[in-house]
């Protein structure tokens, strides 16, 4: 309300002077110019509501940049996770196979079993304490050069086991070994 108080006052001023300033000056070409600028000056003031409406619509370009800005943000955290969980995935997968490597040649120099395929389960939940810790551990054996039977004994698949648990802090019952290959495959 104050505004519009403020807009008539301003208005009726305007009017007033330009008024006295057309009573006053000289009759003639001068008198045409004085007119026009008289006018611009009244239609600038009856214009000012509508110019500050529209300075108004600039604010909200800026309302709508920042929007703008904040959901290019959120896309850009988005992708800056995605990224991070990628590199996590990949780094995971390079420390498994690095696990697998490792136990295929720990046990290498064995006569009496080979060990021919390797699976490690890793959790993978990079939020939690367990991320990288080994879940499980998959191992196929079959029998060595010197393993004429094809037999292997109860004493050295709780060996394997042993070590296992022990190296990579995993349960022995998570430790899962394929004996197939054995003649009565335990």
């Amino acid at each position: 309300m104050d505004g519009l108080r403020s807009w008539i006052i301003t208005l009726v001023t305007i009017v007033v002077l330009c008024t006295i300033v057309e009573k006053f000056a000289p009759q003639g070409n001068l008198n045409k110019y004085v007119q026009l600028v008289c006018g611009l000056a009244v239609t600038l003031v009856i214009s000012m509501p509508l110019l500050s409406f529209f300075n108004r619509g600039l604010k909200i370009e800026a309302f709508a940049w920042n929007d703008y800005i904040k959901i290019s943000e959120a896309e850009l955290y988005g992708r800056i996770e995605k990224l991070q969980q990628e590199d996590s995935r990949q780094i995971l997968e390079i420390y498994r196979q690095s696990l697998i490597s490792d136990i295929k040649s720990r046990f290498m120099g064995e006569g009496e079993f080979m060990v021919t395929d390797v699976d490690a389960v890793l959790y993978e939940n990079s939020k939690e304490d367990t991320f990288g810790m080994i879940r499980a551990l998959y191992l196929k054996l079959k029998p060595g050069a010197e393993n004429r039977p094809g037999v292997i004994s109860s004493e050295t698949v709780a060996r394997i086991k042993d070590e296992l648990a022990q190296v990579f802090s995993v349960d022995k019952e998570n430790i899962i070994i394929d004996l197939s290959s054995f003649n009565g495959g335990e």
